[in-house]
């Protein structure tokens, strides 16, 4: 994926950083699995939603961006119920879900996102959009498959 492995280099730092990613959200998964069976999924995404409002704090206090009513709402919004709820729906789900197949299933994000940005705003995907559509399609559908 990288030309050369130089942690100069935008590229290997984006790699490294999307590993990073990666491990941090199958450590999260695992550790969800293990709490959904003696805590509430809802008490568990609010524990974690305040440890990452903890973490960004100092960030929003560096940035002081200046924020209109509409986009208060709107990130309440996004924060709520596109985050907070939709996690704790996840969270309960690997309560009969194995967390790989979980987190496999939850990679067809961008799929969606391709998808949608289609349909709603006429946005046409690149081939390399499309062939990593179907890579992460084939990833969940044979992590499926084989879990049945």
């Amino acid at each position: 994926m990288i030309p050369t492995f130089d942690l100069g280099n935008n590229l290997t730092q984006g790699v490294m950083w999307g590993m990073l990613s990666g491990l941090t959200y199958a450590v999260l998964s695992m550790l969800n699995r293990k709490f959904v069976k003696d805590y509430s999924s809802l008490v568990i995404a609010f524990y974690e939603q305040v440890t990452a409002t903890i973490i960004l704090i100092p960030f929003f206090v560096i940035q002081h961006p200046v924020l209109s009513p509409k986009e208060i709402l709107l990130l309440l919004l996004l924060g709520v119920v596109f985050t907070g709820i939709s996690h704790s729906l996840f969270i309960n789900g690997l309560k009969t879900v194995k967390t790989q197949t979980a987190g496999i299933i939850s990679c067809l994000e961008p799929v969606y996102g391709i998808i949608f940005a289609m349909l709603i705003v006429r946005e046409i995907p690149t081939i390399q959009e499309v062939l990593g559509g179907l890579i992460i399609l084939s990833a969940v559908f044979y992590s499926t498959s084989k879990a049945n």
